[in-house]
């Protein structure tokens, strides 16, 4: 585990997640087989986590999309392909889950934007792990996101 990592994030939910996704990896390292995950134990997680297929050519689709995303972002993903969302969100995320597919590695972010239906700034943190398929090639992406805005006052809102 890269304690450096484990620094950079800020949330503590966030923290917990990147502890147990290092906790089902193997002994040798590498990130863990979605085959050996223990999904009851993401319950904790799990109205903020989504789950991304990575599916031929390359293409991402959400196999799953957390309860707190469909409140915040007023749509439920489950089941849509990431590269058909508008090109600017498109084109962050593609780029995002391309780099965890290439490098097997954790990606986290904070981001920022005007969301939901009711285009409110909102500023999230966002960590991104591999799960590796039979081949052991990333067959999928667990990410969660929490509001890192929550409780504190909005510059220019």
């Amino acid at each position: 585990m890269s304690d450096e990592f484990l620094r950079s994030i800020q949330s503590e939910k966030l923290r917990q997640l990147y502890r147990f996704w290092v906790r089902q990896s193997p002994a040798a390292g590498g990130p863990p087989r979605a085959r050996d995950l223990d999904v009851p134990a993401l319950a904790d997680w799990a109205r903020n986590l989504i789950v991304i297929e990575v599916r031929p050519q390359a293409r991402f689709r959400y196999g799953f999309y957390g309860t707190t995303f469909r409140k915040a972002f007023g749509v439920d993903m489950t089941g849509a392909i990431v590269e058909d969302l508008p090109a600017a969100q498109s084109g962050i995320l593609t780029a995002e889950y391309r780099m965890v597919r290439r490098t097997q590695r954790p990606y986290w972010r904070v981001y920022a934007g005007w969301f939901g239906p009711k285009e409110e700034p909102q500023t999230w943190e966002r960590l991104s792990l591999p799960l590796l398929g039979q081949k052991g090639d990333v067959a999928f992406i667990l990410a969660a996101a929490y509001r890192a805005d929550v409780g504190r006052a909005l510059i220019g809102a």
